[in-house]
């Protein structure tokens, strides 16, 4: 009796998982040629912006949950652009070749102070600081 052998075969979550590695190849190779380096360059500053809203807002609002004269030091990965804040509306913009503008409102009035404008990207500094039961004080460096 002859047996066969199965040479030169490859299981089927081999080839699903190559075609999917292919294929993301492919989506991360042709995405800034599809829609130019700039593109992708002003959605990721975008995308960058955003965590850094998101990430002061949740400091903000955990501190604004503690008693008052709690303080807490923050590092934040942000891009180019600046820094504001109108009474419960916290908000990060930037003008020039990528324009965005991102707010988040909070649970407490925020007063802003420190170097508002980051010229490039980097990690700044936060210090948050609870002054009474309807504000806090966010000093910001870099």
């Amino acid at each position: 009796m002859l047996k066969f052998r199965k040479r030169g075969q490859i299981s089927l979550e081999f080839s699903l998982l190559f075609l999917g590695v292919l294929l993301a190849i492919v989506i991360a190779v042709g995405y800034p040629g599809m829609f130019g380096f700039n593109k992708t360059v002003s959605i990721s500053s975008m995308s960058l912006a955003h965590a850094a809203v998101s990430k002061m807002k949740q400091n903000i609002e955990l501190v604004s949950s503690a008693d008052e004269g709690t303080m807490k030091i923050v590092y934040i990965k942000c891009p180019p652009g600046t820094w504001g804040a109108n009474n419960n509306i916290l908000y990060f913009y930037r003008d020039g070749n990528i324009k965005f503008n991102i707010t988040a409102k909070c649970d407490i009035n925020i007063i802003l102070n420190g170097n508002k404008t980051v010229s490039t990207p980097k990690i700044i500094i936060a210090n948050i600081t609870k002054i009474d039961e309807t504000h806090v004080i966010v000093t910001l460096y870099q």
